[in-house]
């Protein structure tokens, strides 16, 4: 996967814990603004290996690292599809389900025909059922640190998100902090790009200076 920026020609390889980091604030801004609005008619391209650009819904940005709420209700619908796939290669367990739902289905109904009203119903589906039982993430994150890797735990289950983008993290984070996230995305091999303007000695990065320069310190 490759990253190309506005006013600059070179693209850039999005690996395992990717950092790109922007001496110049006018291009940093720039570049969030084309991040948080993504989409094919955008300047800033993202595309994977065969070119086909990476669509918007594909993508996570996250800009509030607190506020990030790792249980709205895209996120949530995104685990429920993924948990009905799961039920989908066990089909014993799905077969059970469908049955208890069915006889659920058939009690409530009964009930419907003893009232005097004229009521009708649909038939439940599994998503419905996962989320009737309010099934959500657990988070006990209190720290910037602990809420980054628990935005990370949740993007590697979402199959469907191919990248995920943190835009200046750093500035909350220690030294060791940084090292250790970074090790932990490669350790799951995944996606993530960070977009800051503060570089670190001890963490390699992509520079683009005032000048549009593009450099690799490592």
């Amino acid at each position: 996967m490759k990253i190309r920026f506005p006013m600059i020609d070179e693209p850039i390889e999005i690996q395992n814990g990717t950092v790109i980091v922007f001496s110049n604030k006018y291009m940093f801004t720039r570049v969030v603004r084309e991040l948080y609005f993504y989409s094919e008619e955008r300047s800033l391209k993202i595309y994977e290996k065969d070119f086909r650009e990476v669509k918007n819904s594909d993508v996570m940005i996250v800009t509030d690292i607190l506020g990030y709420d790792v249980n709205s209700k895209n996120v949530l619908k995104l685990i429920y599809e993924d948990l009905e796939n799961q039920l989908n290669s066990k089909p014993e367990v799905k077969t059970m389900i469908e049955n208890l739902s069915s006889t659920i289905t058939d009690l409530i109904s009964y009930e419907l025909l003893e009232n005097e009203l004229d009521l009708e119903y649909d038939e439940i589906t599994i998503l419905e059922l996962i989320e009737s039982l309010g099934v959500k993430i657990e988070t006990l994150s209190d720290t910037f640190y602990e809420k980054i890797v628990e935005i990370i735990q949740v993007y590697k289950y979402l199959s469907r998100k191919k990248l995920l983008i943190f835009i200046n993290s750093f500035a909350f984070l220690s030294e060791n902090e940084i090292k250790s996230i970074i090790e932990y995305i490669s350790l799951i091999n995944k996606k993530v790009l960070f977009i800051e303007t503060l570089a670190l000695d001890d963490v390699n990065y992509y520079l683009i200076d005032d000048d549009f320069y593009l450099s690799r310190h490592e």
